[in-house]
């Protein structure tokens, strides 16, 4: 039984689709594939939805026998399908569903929805949608065994970036994200988080000499508003981004890659399509 990850890729100079599988990290493989001789000519291929499954063969020989009258045979490729990635997706999923890894921790923490939004908020407006490719640069560890009663720890590389926390006397919710310094330049933003219980410091990152480390305290049903306030979408942006583009040039990956929970990050983008067609409507994504 290979624990590993089935994806499904998607490409602007493709009509088709590519679905398969791999026991390694999803960014290896990507690269692998861009760099190919037999896919890469139809790329870039970029991920559009993946499992972290205890079984990735089975899971991909299923959804590639249910698409099997739909499988094309262009230039040598054997994975590519001429299917709805919206129809991939779903088949995927329902699929997958009971063979997924470690998703007691993940069905948990978003038991409450509140926490799943304030999530979503935080890769929407930090940019991990778009950095998919790259986890285990990054690394989302959900409901960590720490002593202070952590939620959830977002580290980017050696840096923690994000927690949220819950006091064991009194269940008050505390959250922390470390912003670029220009968080300062908004005092009424800096008010906000002093009415809220929090305050501004200095991280203590020496590879990042502007980065700040915001806290405040509320419920999680209202701590994603901190997200609207004034400088915050900009000055985690100005920390964040680059972050990030640092780790994706050189290829790093995060010490704390090894309690990354990929079933947590699937069930998020899963989360984040549910809400665009929302906003969108029930159309193609």
């Amino acid at each position: 039984m290979p624990k590993g990850f089935v994806y499904i890729l998607v490409s602007p100079n493709s009509d088709f689709i590519k679905i398969g599988r791999t026991e390694r990290p999803i960014s290896e493989r990507l690269r692998g594939i861009n760099g190919g001789e037999a896919y890469a000519p139809h790329g870039p291929w970029e991920l559009s939805d993946f499992v972290h499954v205890t079984d990735c063969a089975i899971v991909e020989s299923a959804v590639h026998r249910h698409f099997r009258t739909r499988n094309v045979d262009v230039d040598g490729t054997r994975e590519l399908f001429s299917v709805a990635p919206h129809e991939a997706r779903e088949q995927l999923r329902s699929i997958s569903e009971p063979l997924r890894v470690d998703p007691e921790r993940t069905d948990q923490l978003f038991r409450n929805p509140d926490v799943s939004l304030f999530l979503f908020r935080l890769f929407q407006l930090s940019g991990l949608y778009g950095n998919l490719d790259i986890q285990g640069a990054w690394a989302l560890s959900v409901l960590p065994q720490t002593n202070g009663g952590r939620w959830f720890t977002l580290n980017i590389g050696s840096h923690e970036v994000a927690f949220s926390t819950r006091a064991p006397m009194d269940g008050k919710f505390s959250h922390y994200v470390v912003l670029d310094r220009l968080i300062l330049e908004y005092p009424k933003s800096i008010m906000w988080l002093g009415q809220h219980g929090g305050n501004v410091l200095d991280a203590d990152y020496k590879a990042a000499e502007r980065a700040v480390c915001v806290s405040f305290d509320e419920e999680f049903a209202k701590a994603e508003r901190f997200f609207a306030l004034d400088g915050v979408r900009r000055a985690m942006v100005a920390y964040w981004a680059d972050a990030l583009a640092d780790l994706r040039e050189r290829n790093a990956k995060s010490v704390y890659a090894r309690y990354h929970s990929y079933d947590a990050v699937s069930q998020l983008l899963e989360y984040k399509r549910a809400r665009d067609k929302v906003v969108v409507g029930p159309g193609e994504l």
